[in-house]
């Protein structure tokens, strides 16, 4: 029997390799004789870059940038032969905020673009992926686009200060500091959302009250990132803000899309390809995954609903081990077994983990 643990992280407790060791641990005391291959995941949010060295190697690269909110933080990037992997999460994620007070109007993503800025300038990669989930702010990507050159100034010729709560008092942006950036360059947005920058569904109703947002603050960022699109649209002649996955990342997304012509691509679709997941869950009798919660939104666009298609159209046994189950299972239907490991709303440990996914691989046997 070859089973193959290939799990996401437990967003701010467990890395993607961390649930997956653990899982194995479970599966060697469920299935002694089974040949058992670890496969980290992730979908362009927290543990991108762990899960694509653990299966792909390369170099990490580290840098110290500014946090989400201004405070120092070490960075990592991940250069592969053909491609330079960057990821948000790291620079300036949610997730490095834990234990503090979130900040939804004064956070930003200036981290991110000194990464991007770095990386570039060492034109080692003709490709370069940045995965935007686990974005702690909800900017538009202006933070970003700042660190990288972009003036965005108010009225009166000032530099508008940082933060998804200030994108209203841009009255004019500069972009002729990177216009030369792109060439020879291809770059790509690794997404695990689709959602629009704005409107119902958009960065700020959906992401913003996770991020810290109460009502009044969720209407300023809405509105605030109305007014940038169409500032940053006139100055770079690319103002699609409707399209799917352009408010990812506090509508990152979209800043990035359009100062950089960047292409917007699934996190997971990138993931697999650089992984050759395919090929690996072809020689798997059984696969065991998981995530910090199942639930609806697991299944639109998020690796674990990805993998879940995957499994399907192979006809390969997929049961999952999360920390906590929605308890509207009804759109979790094509699991062959699922064990939550999260007991007496406490948060999972490595041995809760181990207990159960020993337990789901027995159900499903």
């Amino acid at each position: 029997m070859h089973i193959l643990i290939a799990p996401c992280a437990y967003k701010g407790t467990f890395s993607p390799t961390m649930v997956a060791r653990a899982m194995a641990e479970g599966a060697r005391h469920a299935a002694p004789e089974a040949v058992i291959e670890i496969i980290p995941l992730a979908d362009g949010g927290d543990g991108t870059i762990e899960a694509l060295y653990a299966g792909a190697g390369g170099k990490v690269e580290e840098m110290i940038v500014k946090g989400a909110l201004g405070e120092a933080e070490k960075a990592v990037w991940l250069s592969l032969p053909d491609v330079a992997v960057i990821e948000l999460a790291s620079a300036c994620g949610i997730a490095k905020l834990t234990g503090r007070a979130l900040k939804p109007l004064d956070a930003h993503t200036y981290g991110l673009g000194q990464v991007i800025k770095s990386v570039v300038a060492l034109r080692r990669h003709r490709r370069i992926v940045i995965a935007v989930g686990g974005s702690a702010s909800t900017d538009g990507g202006a933070g970003a686009l700042t660190a990288c050159g972009v003036k965005f100034l108010d009225e009166n010729g000032n530099e508008v200060a940082l933060g998804g709560g200030n994108l209203g008092k841009i009255a004019s942006c500069d972009v002729s500091e990177i216009k030369d950036w792109m060439r020879d360059l291809h770059m790509e947005i690794a997404t695990d959302v689709h959602n629009p920058l704005t409107g119902p569904n958009g960065a700020a109703r959906i992401f913003a009250p996770q991020k810290g947002a109460i009502e009044s603050d969720i209407e300023l960022l809405e509105s605030n990132l109305v007014h940038f699109a169409r500032v940053l649209g006139s100055a770079t002649g690319r103002a699609d803000y409707k399209s799917p996955g352009t408010g990812a990342a506090g509508g990152t997304a979209f800043g990035l899309a359009s100062a950089f012509n960047a292409q917007l691509v699934s996190g997971f679709a990138f993931v697999k390809e650089v992984l050759n997941l395919e090929s690996k869950l072809q020689k798997a009798d059984l696969i065991v995954t998981g995530e910090g919660k199942l639930d609806g939104q697991t299944i639109s666009g998020k690796a674990i609903g990805e993998l879940l298609k995957m499994a399907k159209s192979m006809r390969r046994d997929l049961i999952a081990v999360p920390a906590v189950v929605s308890k509207d299972l009804e759109s979790l239907t094509g699991f062959k077994t699922i064990v939550a490991a999260a007991r007496d709303d406490k948060l999972a440990s490595f041995d809760d983990i181990a207990r159960a996914t020993t337990e789901a691989i027995r159900q499903s046997r």
